[in-house]
């Protein structure tokens, strides 16, 4: 009889990352392409512009991943609740890179 075991570290993502909400806006027209894509409302108090910038980036692109989607092939607007997860480490990072950047 051969039993495995797996040892190690139990790696828990609530531990070691950061979830936010954000809030977008899909518009696709009558030809059945997006119009535009606007974020409404990113749910970060503590955020810095460098990051809530960042945030703003990742919620546009999945929006634009999400126009694929068969529920969002129909003219008008679209309201979408996206929940994107980053590390602490590197939404932390995120203000020392861009602290050394020149104006």
């Amino acid at each position: 009889m051969f039993q495995a075991y797996a040892f190690g570290q139990n790696k828990n993502f609530r531990d070691d990352s950061l979830q936010f909400k954000m809030y977008t806006r899909l518009y696709i027209n009558e030809q059945l392409t997006v119009d535009s894509i606007a974020v409404k409302k990113i749910f970060c108090d503590y955020c810095s512009d460098i990051q809530t910038e960042v945030l703003t980036n990742e919620a546009i692109r999945q929006s634009k991943i999400e126009q694929y989607n068969p529920k969002y092939r129909k003219a008008g607007e679209h309201r979408l609740a996206l929940i994107i997860r980053f590390s602490k480490e590197d939404f932390r990072k995120l203000n020392d890179s861009n602290e050394h950047r020149e104006p």
